[in-house]
């Protein structure tokens, strides 16, 4: 788990120390309001893990990076994914086992 401070104006006046626990890493679907947020998640320090339709991905961020993008107005959701990895195991073999198309080639 990382420990993320929180600073406030209203915790600053008061004297009180915020802190937020949450995983060192996570995963996170992102929904922008705008196409382009790939930026914004970098500058977070995350990283692109599956581009999804429309403004839409999944994404893994430290949990200093959620917090930081939580409250942008550029994002219309972010929020933690679990990916259960047996399964993900399992359709991975099935996708693999799967033929695609032929290639067009020449003539």
């Amino acid at each position: 788990m990382n420990e993320v401070v929180v600073k406030s104006p209203i915790a600053t006046a008061m004297g009180a120390k915020l802190s937020v626990t949450g995983p060192v890493r996570g995963m996170y679907l992102v929904i922008g309001h705008v196409e382009s947020i790939e930026s914004l998640v970098k500058a977070a320090g995350g990283e692109v893990v599956l581009r999804l339709n429309g403004p839409r991905m999944l994404v893994t961020l430290p949990f200093s990076g959620y917090l930081m993008l939580r409250g942008r107005r550029e994002i219309s959701h972010i929020g933690p994914v679990s990916v259960d990895l047996k399964r993900l195991a399992n359709v991975a073999q099935a996708l693999s086992k799967t033929a695609g198309p032929a290639p067009h080639g020449p003539g």
